[in-house]
């Protein structure tokens, strides 16, 4: 009976949208970085394998630990909104969400030694946001997600068949000339329970660590809606309309690590002139336990089946409200993302500091595995032959400035200017700059008495996409045909901001 929860999984999937609009973007979603964890990142564009120090080490590169002379204390918030604009069947509509994250919070403490140094992290930083929205309307004369709900070979976790939508064979009774409108709207995000460690292993060269534990959740809610128009029959069923609402509620565990490396160049007066840097972000293992519901409410006018009325059906984690068990259980599986490579280099004076960044990612060594289903119905091949076909490598770039109106070296209250730029190709094969996402970013800070620290920053992202919002379905010999692709443009707003202190 478990071999249902994969048939009726893989479907929720593909009733989504952009990076859920198949079941191996499951996959990708887990892999994606976060924003950054503190204002001085986003600001610089998150350019800071070359630069980091401080608590913000932990998240781009441990190795710059060792530069910490000072214990420091950092508590950070982030606040995110989504807006997408789309067009569907020739309408445009928009749809916007907002998210706030407690983005950091951390303890950096330096150990007294007589040459080099010894330094331990510890805290939270917070990983990618699942934060996404994507609203639709119009006319569809070719095509319904009706066909789309079809559930081979078990006709009580079938909601269309349920709901007198199919007849006995399980053939739709609508397949198009319908008004369709939907939205979609996603929440949730990965967690940084972190320790981390840097020390100078030989002068100007230090290494680093950090351990993450990994907790988070998921959760999509789509509803769709599909009317009739008058002067057609559907099929003699007068079928008048037709509601559906999916639900998804993962909870994910796991842990990673990242190893970095820096070099610090310095003059013949003691003062670092340039930094070098460079990182590996493990694998992460990730355990994910989903479970997922359907509900469909049809209604139809006076016809074949009798009265008017309406008819209801509901599905859990692929069983039925009419099966035992109902719910049914939940879905678990892992999955492994890919290495991630980053090499940064940083330099400049006390006033000004400028950084540059590379990240290389082969998007093709996401897996899945250990689904806990029967080995021979295990997705896992079929999932990971997927990825390999529809994802790449890419190699993301990114850059940002920095500029105290007074020299630190003097002064007891030090504004900052910062800004930051960002190009992050699509992972999808044969994606182009359109699809890639491009970001600009922007911020202030001021430090006071060179022990507090007070910033804030902007960061704009936008990039555009297309969706397929259902599938095409095979039933009995017969393609209806999905004509259901939704094209996007979004944009991502990041308003963060951070107290740090050192003591």
């Amino acid at each position: 009976m478990k071999s249902r929860l994969l048939v009726l999984f893989s479907s929720l999937f593909l009733i989504s949208f952009n990076a859920f609009a198949q079941y191996p973007e499951d996959a990708l979603r887990l892999a994606e970085s976060g924003y950054g964890v503190s204002a001085k990142s986003v600001a610089m564009g998150g350019a800071m394998t070359g630069l980091a120090q401080g608590f913000d080490a932990t998240y781009f590169n441990p190795a710059g630990l060792a530069q910490s002379r000072q214990s420091q204390l950092q508590f950070g918030l982030n606040f995110l909104g989504y807006t997408d604009n789309s067009t569907y069947l020739g309408n445009n509509n928009s749809l916007s969400s907002s998210q706030t994250d407690l983005s950091s919070l951390g303890l950096v403490y330096p150990f007294p030694t007589t040459r080099g140094s010894f330094v331990i992290a510890f805290g939270y930083n917070h990983g990618p946001d699942y934060n996404a929205a994507l609203g639709v309307s119009g006319f569809n004369p070719n095509s319904s997600i009706i066909p789309s709900l079809y559930y081979p070979g078990d006709t009580l976790a079938d909601i269309a068949y349920m709901d007198f939508l199919e007849n006995t064979n399980q053939q739709p009774y609508v397949s198009g000339n319908v008004n369709q409108s939907g939205n979609v709207y996603t929440s949730g995000g990965l967690n940084n329970w972190l320790a981390a460690a840097g020390l100078d292993i030989g002068p100007g060269f230090s290494l680093g660590l950090t351990l993450n534990l990994i907790s988070g959740q998921y959760k999509y809610i789509q509803n769709f809606q599909e009317t009739g128009v008058s002067g057609n029959s559907y099929n003699s069923t007068e079928f008048t309309s037709f509601a559906l609402k999916n639900e998804d509620n993962q909870s994910i565990n796991g842990w990673n690590a990242k190893l970095g490396m820096m070099y610090r160049l310095h003059d013949s007066g003691g003062n670092t002139i340039a930094r070098f840097g460079a990182t590996i972000e493990f694998p992460t293992l990730l355990t994910i336990n989903d479970n997922f519901s359907s509900s469909g409410t049809a209604t139809f006018a006076a016809g074949l089946l009798g009265p008017a009325g309406s008819y209801s059906y509901a599905t859990s984690n692929g069983y039925g409200q009419s099966e035992s068990p109902y719910p049914g259980p939940t879905l678990q599986y892992d999955v492994t993302t890919p290495f991630k490579f980053s090499l940064g280099v940083s330099g400049g004076t006390a006033q000004l500091q400028a950084a540059a960044d590379i990240q290389y990612v082969d998007w093709t060594q996401l897996s899945f595995s250990n689904f806990n289903l029967p080995s021979n119905q295990s997705p896992s091949s079929t999932l990971n032959a997927q990825i390999k076909q529809q994802y790449r490598a890419t190699t993301s770039i990114r850059a940002g400035i920095e500029y105290a109106l007074t020299n630190p070296n003097y002064s007891l209250l030090v504004p900052y200017l910062r800004a930051g730029v960002g190009y992050l190709p699509s992972p999808y094969s044969g994606d182009g700059s359109s699809q890639a996402q491009k970001l600009v970013s922007g911020g202030i800070g001021v430090k006071i008495q060179n022990s507090i620290e007070l910033d804030v920053a902007y960061q704009y992202d936008f990039w555009n996409t297309t969706s397929q919002l259902y599938p095409s379905t095979v039933i009995n010999g017969i393609t209806y045909a999905s004509q259901s692709t939704s094209n996007e443009k979004i944009t991502n707003t990041n308003f963060l901001f951070t107290f740090k202190y050192d003591f």
